[in-house]
C-alpha cells in the first residue's frame, strides 16, 4: 500500500496552516476536512476558526475509528458524534460565525472500503469515480464575485488591489461594497438581480439579494436551514437533515486506489498520485489565476495567497499505480 498526503495552504509564504485538515491512521481511516475560512479572520487562541473546526472533527473521527463499532454505525451517527465533537470545541467561544468544516472520510472495514462525503470536498475512486457536492450558494457566490471583478477590472487593470476589493464585497456583503464606494446602489442592484437570474432563482430574488447584500459572512445562516434554497448541509454543530451525505462501501478487491480531496483543487488529474494533482493545479493556476474564467470560484488567486488551501490524501493499494 502507498499513502501520500499533501496539504499546501493557501499562504504562498506558509505564514499559516489554512484551514485544511488531513487525517492518516493507517489501517484505519483516511480524511480530508476543510475548514470554512471566517471572513471576519476570527482566531481562537491563534487557531483559525475553520481551523479550529477542521481539527475537532478529525481528532473527533480519529478516536471513533479506533472502537470496533464504528464500521457498523449509521452514517448519521458518526456526522453526529463528529458535530458533538465541534460543539464542545467552540462551546463558550461566543463566535458571531460558527465554525465549520467539510469531512471526506475513508474507513477500512476488513474485506470494505468505507466512504463518507458531507460537504463540498471531493472523494475519487480508481482515478476515474469522482464523487463532489456542489452548493447553489457557492454558485450565487462565483456568479456574483466574477461580475463585480469584471467590472471593477474595467476600471482599474487587473492586479491584486482588483481582487481583494472583488473578495471584500462578495465576503463582506454588496452593502458594504456601496458604503465603501465600491459599486454605486445601481451596479450593485443589476449584479443581483443578473445572478439571481444566471443561477435560476429569479423567483427567490429576495433571498438571493439578502444573501449577496450581507456577503459570505452571513452565510451560516443558510447551513443546515431546511428548505432554504440556498440551504447547505455542512459540519458546524447543528442539526443537519444529512440528505446529502455520501455514504457507500466498495470491495476491497475493486478498489485501486482512493483520493480524498478539498476544494483547493479545480482540476484532477489523471493519476492517482501527489505529483499528479499538483500539476493539474499548476496547469489551472497558470489558465486561470484569478478564477473567473473555467476555473471560477469565490475567490481568486493573488501574488501572495493561492486561491485557497489545498490537501489531497492518497491510498493507492494496487503497485501498477
Amino acid at each position: 500500500m502507498r499513502i501520500e498526503v499533501f496539504n499546501r495552504s493557501k499562504f504562498r509564504d506558509g505564514s499559516d496552516p489554512g484551514d485544511d485538515v488531513p487525517l492518516v491512521v493507517p489501517g484505519l481511516v483516511y480524511g480530508v476536512f476543510d475548514g470554512a475560512t471566517d471572513p471576519r479572520g476570527t482566531r481562537v487562541d491563534g487557531i483559525a476558526a475553520g481551523r479550529l473546526a477542521a481539527l475537532a472533527a478529525a481528532s473527533a473521527m480519529a478516536a471513533l475509528a479506533q472502537e470496533a463499532k464504528v464500521s457498523g454505525m449509521p452514517g448519521r451517527e458518526i456526522i453526529e458524534h463528529l458535530a458533538s465533537a465541534l460543539r464542545r470545541a467552540s462551546d463558550g467561544l461566543d463566535l458571531f460565525i460558527p465554525p465549520s468544516t467539510t469531512a471526506a472520510i475513508a474507513l477500512d472495514c476488513g474485506e470494505d472500503w468505507r466512504l463518507l462525503l458531507l460537504g463540498d470536498s471531493g472523494l475519487r475512486i480508481n482515478a476515474t469515480e469522482a464523487f463532489r457536492s456542489e452548493k447553489l450558494i457557492d454558485t450565487v457566490a462565483t456568479i456574483a464575485r466574477v461580475a463585480v471583478f469584471k467590472l471593477l477590472s474595467s476600471r482599474f487593470g487587473l492586479g491584486d488591489e482588483v481582487e481583494m476589493s472583488a473578495r471584500a464585497t462578495i465576503l463582506l456583503g454588496f452593502d458594504q461594497a456601496v458604503e465603501r464606494g465600491l459599486l454605486s446602489v445601481a451596479e450593485a442592484n443589476e449584479i443581483i438581480e443578473a445572478t439571481a437570474r444566471a443561477a435560476g432563482l429569479a423567483p427567490q430574488i429576495e433571498l438571493v439579494d439578502r444573501f449577496l447584500s450581507g456577503g459570505i459572512q452571513i452565510q451560516h445562516q443558510f447551513g443546515n436551514s431546511r428548505g432554504n434554497p440556498l440551504c447547505f448541509e455542512t459540519l458546524n454543530g447543528t442539526d443537519s437533515a444529512l440528505t446529502e451525505l455520501l455514504d457507500f462501501t466498495r470491495p476491497k478487491s475493486e478498489v485501486s486506489s482512493i483520493e480524498l480531496y478539498s476544494d483547493g483543487y479545480a482540476a484532477l488529474p489523471d493519476a492517482p498520485t501527489a505529483a499528479a494533482w499538483e500539476a493539474a493545479f499548476a496547469r489551472a493556476e497558470a489558465e486561470d489565476f484569478h478564477r473567473i474564467g473555467p476555473f471560477a470560484t469565490v475567490k481568486g488567486s493573488t501574488e501572495a495567497e493561492f486561491f485557497d488551501d489545498r490537501t489531497v490524501v492518497i491510498v493507492a493499494t494496487s503497485s501498477n499505480i
